[in-house]
């Protein structure tokens, strides 16, 4: 019981994190509606301050009756963040419903596609809602990929010690002495890098909220945007530099905090050095040139076509989701080069999704470490190292079963999502191509889409997809906490 108390204790006070921070953003845009004199801005936003304020008080009350309760043991603190960020989508499902009247599951569809960093979205006429809601979307993503653990450790201090089993579950890597100290650091670098983001958007053409909001969701490579058309829509009046601003920020947000770190610090030398941005260069440039041959055969001898296509490639690699085009146009080929980027994701330790580019390099150098064996004598021990830190043999594997995990439900989920849409109807002009894209785009967090998912996608499917995303923003941990338990159990039974 004292633990299931403690599990409670900390998720609220997680939460409540949450909606101090959304209680800022609401009367912030309160403040700013009065002054402008918008009465659909000034009411949307009493509406959110309204049902934030509900939420906060809600939260706070079950948190403080649970104060003395505290988690102890790493698996509980696992399980925090499954429940949390289940919880959480739910949460904002009821802002969302309150402030702009979506219903429950298409609110709760856009909250889970937030919150996980993915950008797919139901919504149509983006750029007709209230800027309360527009920020606040940029915002679930900026704060969820960073996590809440980051902000309540870096905000809320006397909450550290409580929450510092939390921070080891839900990021796991440390480049200062303390947990404390750590998402402070972070805080501080996630922050240098928006605000960098929102002067080189307005350079580029965007107004201020427009590049606020762009600058947070390219950072967090969650992808959401302002407008329908999302970068395209900036693209057609701006032309390239917008493209390459916004790839900037992508790539940023790609990459590992420790080297961000180092690169905010001026340590340019050590952060050409990290294997993660060796190898980020390396699979950019393969992919680019094979992309850039295959664009130039199939689409015609056309620049803008090259730029285009390398750009969605690049949206695809770092998982952030910002689209220029109708990818559901491309070739097969092409989408699947897309399909490929998307699953091997970021950097560890970064804002960015899918399999990682640290186990991508780690599966590739196991294989040149077990043929170099077959030629090496015997009793010669081959010392297996991966950026300068030794990989045992549980690494190895451990990294393979994730690979083959993701493969598993990548294939699992799109033939589950196939089977629906053609059941159902929806759209026979759909191949498993596009059915695939959409699944590994939400597995890995990312956002970009061929046209599936729309507010008209049957319930099932929504329900599919919102699974992957959530599984893929905690990279299966509620299945390792399933798989953990019932082998558990199994060995206690005996």
């Amino acid at each position: 019981m004292y633990r299931i108390k403690a599990i409670i204790f900390s998720t609220c006070v997680l939460l409540s994190t949450l909606m101090i921070i959304a209680l800022a953003i609401g009367v912030t845009f309160y403040v700013y509606s009065s002054y402008v004199d918008n009465s659909i801005e000034l009411n949307a936003s009493r509406n959110f301050l309204a049902i934030v304020t509900v939420i906060l008080v809600v939260s706070s009350i079950i948190a403080y009756i649970f104060r003395h309760y505290v988690i102890t043991e790493i698996v509980d603190a696992l399980i925090v963040v499954a429940i949390y960020w289940f919880i959480v989508p739910f949460v904002n499902a009821l802002i969302y419903g309150y402030v702009i009247g979506l219903d429950f599951v298409n609110a709760l569809f856009e909250s889970v596609s937030g919150f996980s960093g993915t950008g797919l979205t139901i919504l149509s006429d983006i750029e007709k809602y209230p800027y309360i809601v527009l920020m606040w979307r940029a915002a679930t993503q900026w704060i969820g990929e960073l996590s809440v653990v980051v902000f309540s450790g870096a905000l809320l201090p006397h909450i550290h010690r409580i929450l510092s089993r939390v921070y080891v579950a839900e990021r796991g890597v440390r480049f200062a002495p303390t947990i404390l100290s750590t998402t402070r650091r972070m805080l501080i670098t996630y922050i240098i890098l928006t605000i960098i983001g929102v002067f080189m958007f307005m350079y580029s053409g965007m107004e201020f909220l427009d590049a606020l909001a762009h600058s947070m969701t390219g950072i967090a490579t969650g992808g959401m945007s302002t407008n329908t058309q999302s970068i395209a829509y900036w693209y057609k009046t701006h032309g390239y530099r917008i493209l390459v601003v916004s790839t900037i920020v992508m790539i940023l947000g790609a990459l590992n905090f420790v080297d961000l770190y180092n690169l905010v610090r001026g340590k340019i030398k050590e952060f050409f050095k990290s294997l993660e941005v060796k190898w980020f260069i390396l699979i950019t440039v393969i992919l680019a040139i094979i992309t850039i041959g295959i664009t130039l055969c199939l689409l015609g001898n056309s620049f803008e076509h090259v730029v285009i296509v390398i750009y969605n490639l690049m949206s695809g690699l770092t998982t952030t989701g910002f689209q220029v085009g109708d990818i559901g146009r491309y070739p097969d080929i092409l989408k699947i080069l897309i399909i490929l980027a998307m699953a091997i994701g970021g950097a560890t330790f970064s804002t960015a999704g899918g399999i990682k580019i640290k186990r991508v390099a780690l599966v590739l150098k196991s294989v040149v470490w077990s043929l170099s064996k077959s030629f090496l004598p015997e009793n010669v021990y081959i010392v297996k190292k991966v950026n300068g830190e030794i990989v045992e043999d549980e690494d190895i594997v451990s990294t393979y079963a994730f690979i083959l995990l993701y493969i598993v439900i990548a294939l699992t989920a799109s033939a589950s999502l196939f089977i629906i849409l053609q059941v159902r109807g929806y759209n026979w002009s759909y191949s498993y191509i596009d059915v695939l894209f959409e699944t590994v785009s939400a597995l890995s967090c990312v956002g970009l889409s061929t046209g599936v998912t729309t507010i008209f996608m049957p319930l099932e499917a929504k329900v599919v997809l919102m699974i992957v995303m959530y599984l893929g923003r905690l990279e299966f941990l509620p299945i390792y906490l399933i798989i953990g338990y019932l082998y558990r159990k199994k060995i206690t039974l005996g």
